[in-house]
């Protein structure tokens, strides 16, 4: 499922980090805001639009702008949890809604964990510019919620030598790198490597090479700083025919259409 969301700004109304006690309760009501809780212990029942939920720890609850809620504790098991109300909107200040199942089990996600921290930290504090230091963490929750629910070429394995890979191929990218290379690394033959690479991005290493290299001559060129046969060299292209051709391909435009229209008369003039 492809889900964009480049353009989500969210505005926290309300956080809490919630120890819940044995009498505790939402009382029944229509929300105006959606409703993002993490549960890291313990259980509850939920009530969403006159159904009853049981969450528990590692369960993600996303509950829409406009729904019936209410929920109450299990006394036998109380529910720990990190708590938020927010509004979503777009850049043009349009709702949107979050493509998020009511109840995801997502397990023990510590990237998570560690951004309602700061969340935590910040709405505690108020001290200047907590909001925009909030609404950071906030994008970054929504970014690891989307993460691991809809990116198939996510790592879901945590083989250190593919993550160790991707962090040497995004600074090496411009140099000749090869699988080769990169598996006499990790003392591994190469077709081994090749699997696990694959297997871990969904891509070859050649594709997610040439993937790098394309995005970071694409930068360049709508910066300006450089021509097409700069931009090519400076990637990891040798060979500016090949790379034309293949950002075309890749991209769906030729790279010159890309040049800013101040450097195309810059260019015109040295001609």
């Amino acid at each position: 499922m492809e889900v964009n969301f480049d353009n989500m700004i969210p505005d926290l109304h309300y956080y809490i980090h919630r120890k819940c006690t044995a009498s505790w309760k939402i009382d029944p009501d229509y929300i105006s805001f959606i409703d993002i809780t993490y549960v890291i212990a313990g259980k509850a029942r939920y009530f969403i639009d006159g159904t009853e939920y049981i969450v528990r720890k590692g369960d993600l609850i996303c509950i829409p702008k406009g729904t019936h809620r209410a929920a109450v504790s299990v006394p036998e098991d109380l529910m720990e949890c990190y708590s938020t109300n927010l509004f979503l909107t777009d850049q043009k200040g349009n709702d949107i809604s979050l493509p998020i199942n009511l109840i995801s089990h997502i397990g023990n996600v510590p990237q998570l964990i560690s951004c309602f921290h700061e969340i935590h930290e910040e709405w505690l504090k108020r001290e200047f510019g907590y909001k925009l230091k909030v609404r950071a963490s906030m994008c970054l929750i929504l970014y690891h919620i989307m993460d691991l629910l809809f990116n198939e070429n996510r790592i879901s394995s945590k083989d250190i030598r593919i993550i160790n890979s991707i962090r040497y191929m995004s600074t090496h990218f411009a140099e000749d790198v090869s699988i080769e290379t990169m598996a006499s690394l990790f003392h591994i033959h190469p077709v081994y490597y090749g699997n696990l690479f694959k297997k871990a991005l969904g891509m070859t290493f050649k594709q997610y090479l040439i993937s790098l290299r394309l995005n970071h001559a694409e930068n360049i060129l709508r910066s300006g700083e450089a021509n097409v046969g700069d931009a090519a060299l400076q990637s990891g292209f040798s060979d500016i025919y090949y790379f034309s051709k293949l950002f075309k391909e890749k991209k769906g435009i030729p790279p010159s259409k890309l040049l800013p229209p101040e450097r195309k008369r810059h260019i015109e003039l040295f001609k």
